[in-house]
């Protein structure tokens, strides 16, 4: 599936690459000892499985389990990123792989940004006893929105390159709704100008079973004491 580039070795996390018959995805495993949820990470756009290391280790201080991965195209991961397309897809793999792990008990999608719309997409495909909880932070939920509000014209450009047509609805959160049947908690900042709190206040108000947690003065990416209130906040609504 040609060359990608090795992601770095971590200190504590199990390397991990799985190879499906039309991608490779690359990430890390923190396994504990015992029986016990897992949470399945996803990065934002421009990162990798690398960067969501840190909340990884956050959640394994709780003696839960966590599998980051690079998304198809990212560091890595074989592929072309086509932002949504193939998410359900090669993350559903990905979870069925870390349902078969004997020391998963349940499994928590938590996706960051980019990688929330991600979340969000595959767990549309997702029975309602597949996930013990949907967790979206910082996430854009609605395309045409994000793309007209959002701070970053980085943003606008990549969409221009990327979205074909029917992404701009088939891509968006928001369009799938009805089918995110998990307990969900959306996260959204106050000071976020990347993604607008909007894009999130939007989602959780569809979605019969989510919660929104906004946190005053955060940004859009959280530092390491909103993630924990994150956590336990999502400890609460999944019954963790």
């Amino acid at each position: 599936m040609g060359e990608v580039s090795a992601l770095p070795e971590i200190e504590g996390a199990q390397s991990v690459r799985l190879e499906f018959d039309d991608v490779e995805l690359g990430g890390y495993a923190w396994w504990d000892d015992g029986v016990a949820p897992a949470f399945l990470v996803l990065h934002g756009w421009g990162e990798d499985a690398s960067t969501m290391a840190p909340v990884a280790a956050q959640i394994r201080a709780r003696s839960w389990h966590a599998v980051t991965v690079s998304m198809r195209g990212w560091r890595g991961s074989t592929g072309v990123d086509d932002y949504g397309l193939s998410a359900s897809k090669d993350l559903g793999r990905v979870l069925a792989w870390i349902r078969r792990e004997p020391r998963v008990s349940s499994v928590v999608l938590l996706g960051f940004s980019m990688g929330g719309l991600m979340a969000s997409l595959t767990a549309a495909d997702q029975r309602r006893d597949e996930l013990a909880g949907l967790l979206v932070v910082s996430a854009p939920s609605h395309l045409p929105s994000f793309y007209r509000d959002t701070a970053f014209g980085g943003v606008r450009r990549y969409f221009d390159a990327t979205l074909q047509p029917r992404q701009w609805r088939d891509s968006s959160p928001l369009t799938h709704a009805e089918r995110l049947v998990h307990p969900m908690l959306v996260v959204t900042g106050t000071d976020d100008s990347m993604a607008p709190p909007d894009q999130g206040r939007r989602l959780a108000e569809a979605v019969p079973q989510a919660e929104h947690l906004e946190i005053e003065g955060m940004g859009h990416h959280p530092s390491a004491q909103q993630w924990e209130r994150i956590l336990s906040a999502a400890s609460g609504a999944f019954g963790l």
